[in-house]
């Protein structure tokens, strides 16, 4: 996967893959010492990029499904209580 032309991610796929991507930059990075803090480099650059793509599918995909299945069991929740209480009532 050419990760250098990756403006957004759509996919679970391309986000596991980036996210394996970041980790083998970390640890190259970390080999070569280039993750100290006063560095500015390709590395640290790139991982920051990565990052927040990263970041931005994970609100814009992974938390909505997260949210809507909350909501959805949420919902069946509160009809099973609605239903309980109108046989409570009969």
């Amino acid at each position: 996967m050419n990760f250098s032309s990756i403006k957004k991610l759509e996919t679970l796929e391309q986000y596991e893959s980036v996210c394996v991507r970041v980790d083998e930059l970390i640890r190259e990075a970390s080999e070569k010492g280039m993750l100290e803090s006063e560095y500015d480099n390709e590395y640290t650059r790139e991982i920051g990029r990565l990052s927040r793509l990263g970041a931005i599918y994970e609100n814009e995909y992974m938390n909505f499904e997260h949210l809507k299945v909350k909501k959805q069991t949420f919902v069946t929740a509160k009809r099973i209580k609605s239903k309980k209480r109108a046989f409570e009532f009969a």
